[in-house]
């Protein structure tokens, strides 16, 4: 009975250690979903949410910690009807292991430490197949179930378990010992003892069959993963199925030298970026009972930003070079620029700079820290130039590899001028070495005659415009606002674009949008009535930052072009939050409605220090002060101010002393008592002084608000002091004695109203 007891009462111990702390519960051998409250259910679903794990990833957690499958699936029924845990993880929440933190430099590119993948993969858990043939090799031991069996002339049927002093007992053989031996080894050990009593075995009149029906578990302790513990796994469960039930290393752990120990000894060193990089499997040892698998911590860890095809973290070991490591994150991107590489590093005080060519990669051995950047070849050609208008093939040339071109062979090119060409005038558009473009005007004419000065010699990105004889067209204007440089009416050239007006006023300012609105005239050969429309208009999406793209919208005589201004364009707003929160400093107004509240929330809230009754708003030289405890149960309350640009928020610090001054015998300051009214703090500073007005005494709050004396019936009424606030004391008015003339005029109207006032009486 006592024992019964004892067990009961363990069973109830441990379902409420699972019901607290799922996740770290060594043992669920136990474990009877039937026997959970729904509180207790309810507090299964919290942890898994607190450790944003789904039931399928909880699942094989579970099992490995000796829960069987049928109990897990009866717990998986409960939690969600309970509907304390979904199926799911939602998107937002999902943080895997290895994932960089938050305000780093990869951090907005979601981009992890390489090899983190293999452990937060559904699809890839590297569990043993249960259902494939015995491995020749592996070795049997207590807990293996086999099936044995005898057919052909003679036939026997059997299944057992191999017992925990390693011998299997078969009817009629007796005690067979099998632990510690091979399957293969084992059946031949098998054939011999079983053939001594079915002979037929012997002369192949009877065929033996056996199997593993159902395998044993062992005991693997694994330390340095983000979940370390002990694990009961399948005896086929080898380091990389047990790494990820472990869900691999924690955020210290390395990826490179993990170590496989039995029998206090390491018989091997994992090496994951093997099997990553090359498919090398041959650290994916098979385990055995009490294996222990150590996860150091690294070692050394670097970067890999820019145009890397797998940006990230990458752990490195002794001897690595740079070239290696680029290997590990599967080479360069087609936009790489190789011929410089940016390596920031660590010293012992500072940071420091080194510039790397591509001659030496292979020779490089990055430090721990390092970040390695890899820009971008430039948006740019190294050898165009472009002709455009009055020519027949206007467009894009190359310059020669070897040799010089100028602008009669461009002309040349693009098969001549047109006949309405205008000779005496042509335009070279260059971009100068600060990339801002420049004007040259030249005589065609006279290059076309091979003139030196006007035949100029080309450079790459250089751009020839010819022009049209506008004696031979009609004469029209153009105009582009908004947001360009130079706004305004010019010219319009025949073959003219977007681009070439754009140009021509100096391209976008900062505040300029992507929409650039062209409006036009619309031009019928047949009246429509019916037709209101007079304008056409055209919406573009043109970025600021690669007006090229508007080489292809061709401009029309009396065009107007409209550049939008950005929509949220407005330098940030600042409010300065100073005092008692987390993170103290200056915020950005985002909403027009932002509210106290709101700012004190986004500074990190206020500290266990912070006088939550003195927090204050200083606008234009003025406190107002802040009712913490009512904008908190009504936030939106009047009381819960709207911040202005400017304004700064103090959160003071906890004070426990009390400011008397004025008219006291002795300004000073005094330790706070809990319950002590004006005239306690008083007496402390000596009283009050001769002028001191104590009918007037007024009391100011560490927030900034006053409260006035008053009296009831005669009675006189002081504020209520707390920590931090301030008594004055105000002086009384002084008295002025009449002067001398002061009374003679008095009394001088006094006789006069006295003369009156007998005058009527008579």
């Amino acid at each position: 009975m006592k024992r019964i007891f004892l067990v009961s009462c363990f069973t109830l111990f441990t379902l409420f250690s699972f019901g607290q702390e799922f996740l770290k519960v060594k043992d669920l051998s136990q474990i009877k979903a039937a026997q959970f409250s729904e509180a207790e259910i309810a507090q299964i679903g919290k942890e898994l949410k607190a450790n944003q794990m789904t039931l399928e990833q909880a699942e094989p957690l579970a099992l490995a910690k000796g829960m069987s499958a049928s109990e897990f699936a009866q717990l998986k029924v409960r939690l969600q009807s309970n509907g304390t845990v979904p199926a799911e993880v939602k998107e937002e929440q999902k943080k895997p292991a290895g994932t960089i933190q938050e305000g780093s430099v990869l951090a907005a590119k979601n981009v992890v430490v390489f090899g983190s993948e293999l452990f937060t993969s559904k699809s890839l858990s590297f569990e043993p197949n249960q259902n494939m043939p015995t491995p020749p090799n592996y070795v049997l031991g207590p807990g293996d179930q086999l099936d044995i069996n005898v057919y052909g002339v003679q036939q026997f049927g059997y299944s057992g378990t191999i017992s925990k002093n390693g011998t299997i007992n078969i009817p009629n053989i007796g005690e067979v010992f099998l632990s510690g031996i091979a399957f293969e080894a084992a059946k031949n050990k098998l054939q011999k003892q079983i053939g001594k009593i079915y002979s037929t075995l012997a002369g192949n009149g009877s065929k033996l069959s056996v199997s593993v029906s159902n395998y044993r578990t062992i005991l693997v302790t694994i330390i340095g993963a983000q979940q370390s513990g002990n694990y009961r796994l399948s005896s086929m469960s080898s380091v990389y199925n047990a790494l990820h039930v472990a869900g691999g290393p924690s955020d210290i752990g390395s990826y490179r030298k993990i170590e496989l120990i039995r029998n206090n000894k390491i018989i091997r060193t994992i090496d994951l970026y093997r099997f990553l990089t090359k498919g090398d499997q041959s650290d994916n040892v098979s385990l055995t009972d009490n294996d222990m698998i150590r996860i150091p911590s690294y070692e050394a860890r670097v970067t890999l930003e820019g145009e890397i095809k797998r940006p990230g973290i990458f752990e490195t070991v002794a001897g690595e070079n740079l070239m290696q490591i680029i290997s590990y994150a599967s080479g360069f991107t087609d936009n790489a620029y190789k011929n410089r590489i940016l390596v920031k590093q660590k010293t012992n005080s500072e940071l420091k700079i080194t510039d790397l060519k591509e001659m030496t990669f292979a020779t490089y051995l990055p430090k721990a820290g390092d970040m390695i950047s890899v820009d971008k070849i430039l948006d740019r050609y190294e050898n165009r130039v472009q002709i455009k208008g009055a020519v027949y093939r206007p467009g894009e040339y190359s310059l020669p590899a070897n040799g010089t071109m100028t602008i009669k062979d461009l002309l040349k090119k693009a098969d001549g001028v047109a006949e309405n060409v205008f000779l005496e005038k042509a335009s070279l558009i260059r971009q100068k070495e600060d990339l801002t473009k420049e004007y040259i005007s030249f005589n065609l004419q006279s290059a076309l005659n091979g003139d030196e000065a006007a035949n100029m010699t080309l450079q790459k990105e250089d751009v020839v415009v010819v022009f049209y004889n506008q004696d031979l067209l009609d004469s029209y204007n153009l105009s582009i606002t908004g947001e360009v440089r130079k706004p305004g009416s010019f010219t319009y050239m025949k073959g003219m674009t977007l681009y070439d007006l754009l140009l021509e006023s100096d391209f976008f300012t900062d505040k300029a949008a992507s929409n650039v609105t062209v409006f036009r005239n619309k031009k019928d050969d047949v009246y429509n009535p019916n037709d209101k429309e007079k304008i056409i208009t055209f919406n573009l999406a043109i970025d600021p930052k690669n007006p090229e793209q508007a080489a292809t919208f061709l401009l029309e005589p009396q065009d107007q072009v409209v550049v939008r201004r950005i929509v949220t364009f407005e330098t940030p707003q600042m409010v300065n939050v100073s005092g008692e929160v987390l993170y103290p400093g200056g915020y950005a107004i985002i909403k027009k409605d932002e509210r106290v509240l709101d700012f004190i929330k986004r500074a990190g809230e206020t500290t266990d220090e912070a006088d939550i009754e003195g927090i204050n708003v200083i606008r234009n030289q003025l406190v107002i002060p802040i009712d913490w405890k009512l904008i908190t149960k009504k936030p939106n309350s009047t009381s819960n101010l709207i911040i202005q640009v400017n304004d700064s928020i103090r959160i003071p610090n906890k004070k426990s002393t009390v400011l008397i001054s004025g008219g006291v015998m002795f300004e000073t300051e005094v330790p706070y008592r809990n319950g002590k009214n004006v005239k306690y703090y008083i007496k402390n500073a000596g009283g009050a002084a001769e002028k001191g007005w104590m009918k007037k005494v007024y009391v100011v709050h560490a927030n900034g608000s006053a409260s006035a004396s008053g009296s009831v019936f005669g009675i006189r009424k002081y504020p209520k002091v707390l920590a931090g606030s301030k008594i004055i004391v105000p002086s009384k008015p002084e008295k002025q004695k009449a002067s001398t003339g002061e009374i003679v005029g008095i009394a001088s109207v006094l006789t006069s109203l006295a003369g009156i006032l007998l005058a009527v009486l008579k």
